[in-house]
């Protein structure tokens, strides 16, 4: 049986948390649940700059297809 090992090196993992954090950085897709107001930020902390709700989905727009 193939050694099909998916764990990354410790090297490896910290660039790939680089890479992730590098696209994370002013790609964060966010929608107010409250008053449906949707930006693009660079923090997963920010409260809605509409209606000042905290009530806000995040998403990281490297996740979204290219497409």
């Amino acid at each position: 049986m193939p050694d099909n090992n998916l764990a990354f090196e410790p090297d490896e993992l910290l660039e790939w948390r680089s890479q992730i954090d590098t696209a994370n950085r002013n790609n964060i897709f966010c929608h107010c649940r409250s008053c449906h107001t949707e930006w693009v930020d660079s923090s997963f902390e920010a409260n809605c700059n509409q209606c000042g709700s905290k009530n806000v989905e995040r998403i990281s727009c490297w996740q979204f297809p290219d497409d």
